[in-house]
């Protein structure tokens, strides 16, 4: 299947929070839903209707499922350097089976592996000859020894979580408060990448096909930015279009590796929660900005990014209404629907050549 991959610079970092107390926790990822939100709230931004963007997708709202075929699927935001793109750790292999006890601690420790490093898993070769022919960046990054020269060195990390001090005054008694804020910078000629599978680019979306519409929301957004803080300047990136990739095709019965987070259908849930290889569960949880103000989200669960799925035509998923409702009543506090996208993009590791 053919690929359209982006790559993001983030001249003046990012910061993507981790859900908890403060505001510390970074992730060195973007999640699928917050780039498909970000571009959903940039495309209303310039005075366009949501509804001919979320109308292509499949979406459940008060427990009725509006089923479409979407035009795209998009991946979660991951790390690059050059020429190498990073994956997330496939979690059909989280343990280690049948590697040393040392070796098995650092594959624990692993976040990260490449393209190429992936491919020679859907290949079927065993880990401990892949780790054989590898080599690690840090702690967290697996690497061919092919790639070697396009990785930096460890003392020069691909990004680097920093953790900024910041002050507020207050207003009555001037009294100062020190927290803190977190932030990821890159290494040069690094970022984040992610991919967007057509399906159907040339469907109208308002005035526009979707693929005019995705890139002209992409555009807009590079500039007013992604994640919090961007009042700082966080956020702001610079997008590089490139050469469309080829993937293998999922094959149906076999493995495939997760690269957005997926909130699967009702029907769905028996199929794939029973024979997925291997799978991990996230609730996300957040905030949403309205013209009727600042909200918190309902909490939905969905299986994370780098979960290993048997693939099927009955693995696609969902958008959700997340929007807050009254405690007591049960009724919206928004007269608008708040989406999250939960649609499952997939590498497949059944044979690829």
């Amino acid at each position: 299947m053919g690929v359209t991959v982006y790559k993001l610079v983030f001249p003046q970092g990012i910061h993507v929070g981790k859900y908890g107390i403060g505001t510390e926790g970074v992730h060195v990822k973007i999640p699928a839903d917050t780039i498909f939100s970000a571009l959903l709230a940039t495309w209303i931004s310039l005075g366009q209707d949501p509804d001919h963007w979320v109308s292509a997708f499949p979406r459940a709202r008060d427990g009725t499922l509006a089923p479409a075929d979407p035009p795209f699927l998009i991946t979660s935001a991951f790390p690059f350097c050059k020429s190498v793109l990073l994956f997330p750790k496939p979690s059909e292999y989280e343990l280690g089976a049948g590697l040393p006890d040392d070796l098995r601690k650092k594959w624990k420790k692993t976040q990260f592996v490449s393209e190429a490093v992936l491919r020679s898993m859907a290949k079927g070769t065993e880990l401990a000859e892949i780790i054989e022919n590898s080599i690690w960046r840090g702690t967290q990054i697996l690497v061919t020894k092919d790639e070697e020269k396009e990785v930096p060195p460890e003392e020069k990390p691909i990004w680097k979580e920093h953790r900024i001090p910041r002050v507020v005054l207050d207003r009555v008694s001037s009294a100062s408060n020190l927290f803190h804020v977190g932030r990821v910078d890159f290494a040069e000629n690094a970022g984040l990448w992610f991919g967007v599978i057509w399906r159907d680019p040339d469907r109208t979306c308002g005035d526009h096909v979707f693929k005019e519409a995705f890139e002209l929301a992409l555009r807009a957004l590079s500039h007013s930015g992604i994640g919090g803080e961007r009042t700082y300047g966080y956020g702001i990136f610079e997008p590089e279009l490139m050469d469309e990739f080829s993937w293998p095709d999922p094959v149906p019965g076999k493995p495939a590796l997760l690269l957005s987070r997926y909130n699967p259908r009702p029907n769905e849930i028996p199929h794939v929660l029973r024979d997925a290889p291997g799978y991990r569960l996230e609730e996300v949880r957040g905030w949403t900005s309205s013209p009727h103000g600042q909200f918190r989200r309902r909490p939905i669960t969905m299986l994370a990014e780098g979960s290993v799925l048997q693939a099927g035509e009955n693995v696609m998923g969902q958008l959700v209404d997340v929007g807050p409702i009254h405690v007591e009543t049960k009724q919206p506090l928004l007269p608008h629907p708040v989406w999250r996208y939960g649609l499952a993009a997939l590498f497949s590791l059944g044979g690829a050549e």
